[in-house]
């Protein structure tokens, strides 16, 4: 049996929910590194990474296990 110590550095899946225009994709781009899966196009103006826009549910959540 091993005993490991620290902190153990990997992606965090962030869901932010809330009405239009209140700055949740503003929000999410201040974190570390984000990718966005953009479903609406409300990052088309932001410096971002993101994912292809999703044509389908199975895409959709291809991209979530991303």
């Amino acid at each position: 049996m091993e005993i490991t110590r620290g902190v153990i550095h990997k992606a965090t899946k962030v869901v932010i929910y809330g009405p239009e225009g209140i700055g949740k994709s503003t929000l999410a781009s201040k974190f570390p590194d984000p990718v966005f899966i953009d479903t609406e196009g409300s990052t088309n103006m932001m410096d971002v990474a993101r994912l292809p826009a999703p044509s389908s549910w199975t895409m959709l959540f291809e991209e979530i296990d991303y």
